[in-house]
């Protein structure tokens, strides 16, 4: 994780998130039940997956939100592997510029498939 986003993310748990949030992302539990999804689907972005592109996942992201079924919290079944801009995407983050690749630039894709339980 590059020191830009670690900041941005101190930043959040900081002053955004609330004190219950912030302890269950601190949790044992938490940490744990993160590296199993991230571990279970080869830590990549499932949705770039469904697209055919290789991106690593640096976020792990409840399908349905902790403060609708907080029971899931820790189910693995409701945890989902992505990237910063498919997570952002799922919250409908704004603002956030997308990186151009220069057109002379070759790019090497391997073929893979996504977790199809999860979808």
């Amino acid at each position: 994780m590059r020191s830009s986003r670690r900041d941005e993310n101190r930043y959040y748990d900081r002053f955004k998130r609330d004190k219950t949030s912030r302890a269950f992302y601190k949790s044992t539990a938490w940490e744990r039940a993160r590296e199993l999804a991230l571990i279970r689907d080869n830590r990549l972005c499932q949705h770039c997956l469904k697209r055919k592109r290789l991106t690593p996942a640096d976020m792990v992201h409840h399908i349905k939100p902790i403060s609708e079924c907080p029971d899931l919290s820790l189910t693995l079944d409701n945890l989902l592997s992505l990237c910063n801009g498919c997570h952002n995407k799922e919250h409908g983050v704004e603002g956030k510029k997308e990186e151009v690749v220069p057109a002379n630039r070759k790019a090497r894709f391997m073929v893979s498939k996504a977790n199809e339980q999860l979808f």
